[in-house]
């Protein structure tokens, strides 16, 4: 929901802005972003590295695992360690880079590369070139600002109450994650044991010989429709009973989605956001909206974090335009904004322009044309 809409980037510049919409097109900027927000969400933090290669603007993306936090300042983190692995000829290999700064306040990259057998250790340290001819274990940047951006949830950090570091959305709600686990296996549970079971005399059970074993071996035919004839003294032994447990699946259904109303709360989603089985059925005006308020609030939080980090990118990408002489280094003023309103559901949008036009807001050829991509009206 975060990257779900529509995301604008203006930048005062016309040149600038033709650089910038060109470098994020040619690093799949758009395809990855809605990826690195959903490991943003899942593992507490999520990364962009803006780097120059062969005298063009590159971005790397990662994830909270595979980067160590150094500093950082009031606002944001500012230095850290980058990890990256690769497997080539049979041999493991891992790059560090550590991005830091000089004595003057300006990026500096250090680059270390390991080589192991196996992938379970970090191995011996190699020379650099040996994997990558073209990087230099040293690399400075001649203006003062980081080329990484990094993106955590807006949820607050309750471990680490001093760290600029972000926590996974889902890391305060692992018992109801874990419930949530339990009720769904044990309806699945539910289908398996409740299986259709019939009790059958034992004068009703045929005798056939298994061609490979040869042994003899017992099987009701469910499909003989053939009158037989049975010996029995007592007419009550040749009675087929249907032993069929009843499946309850109407309870288990109820308790998964009370724990996803609870999993909902925990992570600041509106009731129902996330629900299991048909709809609840019809809602007034005013559940729809109390329960919209919330999933906005949460998503426009985030969405506030999501702007500055994609602006970070962006300073980035223009100061590293800067380094390899395509734009000058003035200062420009940079914009992000998302789009203002949430999707919501097609009975809430016929909802509300019933009620503006109950109140005379609007007349029937608006509510007509705002519904107009919605239904066939």
């Amino acid at each position: 929901m975060t990257f779900g809409q529509q995301v604008d980037i203006i930048i005062n510049d016309d040149k600038k802005q033709r650089f910038v919409d060109r470098v994020l097109q040619d690093n799949a900027f758009w395809d990855r972003m809605p990826q690195i927000f959903s490991l943003g969400y899942a593992l507490g933090g999520a990364l962009v590295k803006v780097f120059v290669s062969g005298g063009s603007v590159k971005l790397d993306y990662s994830s909270a695992e595979d980067f160590i936090p150094l500093g950082w300042n009031s606002r944001r983190i500012d230095e850290g360690i980058f990890r990256s692995r690769f497997c080539q000829s049979g041999m493991y290999y891992t790059l560090f880079e550590k991005h830091g700064h000089d004595l003057g306040g300006n990026p500096k990259i250090s680059c270390k590369l390991f080589r192991s057998p196996n992938s379970s250790d970090m191995g011996t340290e190699i020379p650099l070139g040996s994997l990558f001819p073209e990087m230099q274990p040293v690399i400075s940047y001649p203006f003062g600002r980081k080329m990484f951006s990094y993106f955590h949830p807006a949820a607050s950090n309750n471990i680490i109450t001093d760290s600029g570091m972000g926590l996974s959305v889902f890391y305060s709600c692992r018992d109801t994650l874990k419930a949530l686990d339990i009720a769904f296996d044990s309806l699945m549970r539910e289908f398996i044991l409740g299986r259709k079971r019939i009790i059958v005399p034992s004068s009703c059970i045929r005798t056939v010989v298994d061609p490979e074993s040869g042994e003899v071996r017992r099987y009701f035919d469910a499909d003989d429709e053939v009158y037989q004839a049975l010996r029995c003294e007592d007419e009550k032994d040749l009675k087929i009973i249907d032993n069929t447990a009843e499946l309850r699946v109407d309870e288990h259904v109820s308790a998964i989605n009370a724990l996803l109303n609870i999993l909902c709360f925990q992570t600041g989603l509106s009731s129902g956001t996330l629900s299991f089985g048909s709809a609840s059925g019809v809602r007034t005006a005013a559940e729809i909206e109390s329960q919209e308020n919330r999933t906005s609030r949460t998503v426009n939080s985030n969405r506030n974090i999501a702007a500055e980090f994609i602006e970070d990118i962006v300073r980035s990408i223009l100061n590293a335009g800067a380094y390899i002489g395509e734009l000058d280094d003035s200062e420009t003023d940079i914009r992000v904004s998302f789009s203002k309103e949430l999707d919501i559901s097609i009975d809430s949008r016929i909802d509300r322009n019933i009620r503006l036009m109950d109140h005379g807001i609007i007349d029937t050829q608006k509510a007509r044309e705002n519904l107009a991509d919605t239904v066939d009206v």
